[in-house]
């Protein structure tokens, strides 16, 4: 783990613990995003936030009016302090990516990534989600992605487990077998 996810990490728990006490826990994720977000789709506003040059009170002034404007809990307004206080407003997407998989993680929800040679339509997608689903034992959000050089086939990765039923895959099994001449 690098050094500033393992940062993110413990902003994040601190976080998730924090929902945890006041028993809303996707609404401060809900409220995390939306600051994430607005700060990441203006480069001006992420230039003064994410970089130390510009002096702490004026981050704190900026970052303190984009939550009241936006009118984020009390809780929020504070960690977003702490953050410019620390000088960790940097680490704000990678805090929130932190939170969002706690937050799934307690509700028995685990990400997949599916990588596919072409799109999938959606029955295949909601087949993929249900046999992953019944693999591990868990509620599944699939992240998608294409790779044209599978040929054909599908690729699950959930967690340390990897399934690859790739027709590149299986061409170099047979070709790995072919060459050991075995059956």
């Amino acid at each position: 783990m690098t050094r500033g996810a393992a940062i993110a990490q413990r902003y994040a728990r601190a976080l998730f613990g924090l929902g945890q006490e006041r028993g809303d826990l996707p609404v401060l994720l809900g409220e995390l995003d939306t600051l994430t977000d607005l700060v990441l789709g203006a480069d001006e506003l992420r230039r003064v936030l994410f970089t130390p040059i510009h002096p702490r009170s004026e981050r704190r002034g900026v970052l303190g009016e984009l939550v009241e404007r936006l009118e984020l809990s009390k809780e929020v307004h504070a960690f977003s302090m702490l953050l410019v206080d620390q000088n960790r407003t940097g680490y704000l997407p990678q805090i929130r990516d932190a939170l969002r998989e706690l937050v799934e993680q307690a509700a028995g929800l685990v990400t997949a990534q599916l990588i596919s040679a072409r799109p999938l339509a959606q029955d295949e997608v909601e087949r993929l989600r249900e046999v992953l689903s019944r693999r591990v034992n868990a509620k599944v959000k699939l992240q998608l992605d294409v790779d044209e050089s599978l040929i054909g086939g599908v690729i699950a990765r959930v967690g340390d487990l990897m399934l690859d039923g790739s027709v590149r895959a299986q061409l170099d099994s047979l070709s790995m077998k072919l060459r050991r001449g075995s059956p």
